[in-house]
């Protein structure tokens, strides 16, 4: 049989494997079915056209089932047995420099902190503060000198203490891709903090009692911060030292390796947090022998989970210490748009594209999106002078509220905040414009771009309008079950930056049939977002008996430090400090705002592929065309 007649034969039955393969069926016989009959087609061309690309598509395809077969009949609970008995103890062995690395520097800065209180006792108050240094002494004259672990609730305690020792983990790791000089200086923070508050004790005579006391908790607590930082030196590593790689795959190798390190503190978290809201609380009461049961209970799991049993792990399999991890970058890859994807490959590509196009995402940004969005700002910060000039409890959504003139904000200020929340729609256009644009083209071109917006601006702002004025116009109460019809006006969006000819009633016609991939790629994005904001804007926030947010964030801290700055130059340093978080809150939006739209946009192209098969079409077009003796680069693309 003649190759073109094999795929004429063949062809609309490889359209239908390949869309079942792309759904979300689990039926483990209809996958086997599938499995048999592609070996039997692959089996055919390896024999009659070795050397052609039906051969070549035809493995891939076979691959691609044998693959979601195999992973059928994995059961989910033995994986995660799998991944906490092996897979986490296997990158904790190949982090151990780095965790040893954490741990020394930790104890050199609390040793600084006890050496500098022994010199000055007022080290001690520069560190904890005044108010806690007097609330402490008060405390030790009423014979309660630890009493500040019963000054709140054993269940608000446990949820805040989770949060703030799972927020300062965050900030060790994540300060790592800062060439770890980030995690150099929480690590430095806690470090001399430890060394005060144990040495202040001592000068009181009560080593013991707060050795005892603050180590029921401290031992997962302080043990969770020293893995953590030892997580931010893995990230910083593939910063600093790349090897053979691109500084982005290896960023991108060593972040997972940390991420999965801090994985496996999530039960130490939970304990750390427990343990003192639960039980520290109890210091007076407990025996000596039951605090030193617990403290030693806590070091040791530590001690064998991190140390021992990693290194158990690695001699049992000495082939998987060295593996490399596989290195997914989007600048290695051949790009294809239109594939069919499933919800996670296009979560993941998402990343990948947006970690390639990002640089020149930024660049465009500046020339087209910032000069508008700086005109805007200005105009808001004369507008609401007086409003900024306060700080505000919820900040993330007092500042957003003034910067797009919110009519559901407390702030809002009539008809100039109205003409301000529809002029930012300028901005977002062509920002999304950009974004789509980067998605198909590795290099930039002036006039090629005009030419792109001139083509789409208007019906990009129309598709944009619907989306937009849900999400800025409705009070909280509607917004939040509006989402379930977001997915119905997000795909438009994408037609009109994506087709050759924009159109809106090509994304209409996806939204229904694509509407459950839309919404829970959105969905994991929004997620994403919440957590890649909650170091710089910490968005779930408790407060104390003051007012004041008990888990301080990175504005909150910068803040701090510029408010007395500010001071010494303006009658109304306030209000500086609030133009330089809405900096921050701006940047961010530049910066997540592409991945939404390269998001949005790879479902689209799934859709397209799954309607017009768009990709095996081109592939067919190819045969015939090629070296009959031999297979060609082009044969691999």
């Amino acid at each position: 049989m003649k190759e073109t007649q094999f795929i004429e034969q063949n062809k609309e039955k490889w359209i239908r494997y390949e869309k079942k393969l792309s759904s979300s069926s689990s039926n483990p016989e209809e996958i086997r079915e599938l499995y048999t009959e592609l070996n039997n087609d692959l089996s055919y061309a390896q024999t009659f056209y070795e050397k052609r690309i039906v051969r070549s598509f035809l493995n891939n395809l076979t691959q691609a089932v044998h693959g979601k077969l195999y992973k059928q009949k994995k059961e989910p609970f033995l994986a995660i047995i799998q991944a906490w008995t092996v897979d986490l103890p296997l990158e904790i062995y190949r982090a151990r420099k780095n965790l040893l690395f954490a741990l020394f520097l930790f104890l050199i800065y609390g040793a600084i902190g006890a050496f500098s209180t022994n010199q000055d006792v007022n080290y001690a108050t520069k560190i904890l503060g005044e108010d806690y240094i007097e609330m402490t002494e008060q405390n030790i004259v009423e014979g309660n000198p630890l009493g500040v672990y019963g000054a709140s609730s054993q269940g608000s305690m446990f949820l805040e203490i989770t949060l703030n020792n799972i927020f300062v983990a965050l900030l060790c790791f994540i300060g790592g891709a800062f060439f770890s000089i980030g995690t150099h200086i929480v690590l430095f923070q806690n470090g001399i903090m430890v060394g005060v508050f144990q040495y202040l004790f001592k000068l009181k005579g009560l080593l013991l009692t707060s050795f005892l006391t603050i180590w029921i908790h401290g031992a997962f607590e302080i043990s969770a911060i020293i893995i953590a930082s030892g997580a931010g030196f893995t990230l910083g590593h593939g910063l600093l030292f790349p090897g053979s790689y691109t500084r982005l795959q290896s960023l991108q190798m060593n972040g997972m390796r940390g991420v999965r390190i801090m994985l496996s503190l999530i039960p130490v978290f939970i304990m750390a947090g427990f343990l003192e809201s639960y039980v520290t609380r109890h210091y007076l009461i407990l025996p000596d022998w039951s605090k030193w049961m617990i403290i030693l209970f806590s070091f040791t799991f530590i001690l064998f989970y991190y140390v021992i049993y990693p290194a158990l792990v690695a001699r049992k399999y000495p082939e998987k210490v060295y593996e490399e991890s596989h290195v997914n970058i989007f600048e290695s890859l051949n790009f294809k748009p239109f594939k069919i994807r499933k919800n996670t490959d296009v979560f993941r590509e998402t990343f990948q594209v947006y970690l390639f196009s990002i640089t020149q995402i930024i660049r465009q940004n500046f020339q087209w999106v910032f000069p508008a969005i700086l005109f805007i700002w200005i105009f808001q910060v004369f507008v609401h002078f007086e409003d900024m000039n306060m700080f505000y409890y919820v900040d993330w959504e007092a500042q957003l509220s003034i910067l797009f003139g919110n009519p559901n904000g407390l702030n809002f200020n009539g008809i100039k905040d109205f003409v301000v929340s529809i002029a930012w729609i300028v901005p977002i256009t062509f920002l999304g414009l950009i974004t789509f644009y980067n998605i198909y083209k590795i290099s930039y071109k002036d006039a090629e771009f005009k030419t792109f917006v001139r083509q789409r601006f208007f019906k990009m702002l129309i598709a944009i309008l619907p989306f937009y004025a849900l999400a800025v116009f409705l009070p909280f109460y509607i917004f939040i079950p509006s989402i379930f019809i977001f997915p119905f006006l997000l795909l438009p969006i994408s037609s009109v930056g994506l087709d050759k000819k924009p159109n809106l009633k090509s994304g209409f016609s996806f939204s229904a049939t694509k509407w459950s991939s839309t919404f829970i790629v959105f969905s994991l994005l929004c997620l994403a977002t919440i957590l890649l904001a909650q170091p710089l804007a910490f968005v779930f926030s408790f407060e104390n008996h003051l007012g004041e947010p008990n888990i301080r964030d990175v504005l909150d801290r910068l803040s701090d430090f510029l408010l007395p700055v500010f001071a010494d130059v303006s009658d109304k340093p306030i209000v500086w400090v609030n133009v330089v978080r809405q900096f921050f809150y701006i940047g961010f939006m530049l910066f997540l705002l592409p991945l939404f739209f390269i998001g949005i946009g790879l479902v689209y192209l799934s859709g397209v592929e799954e309607r017009q098969h768009i990709s095996l079409k081109n592939e067919f077009k190819k045969f015939g065309k090629r070296n009959r003796v031999k297979e060609t680069a082009a044969d691999f693309e």
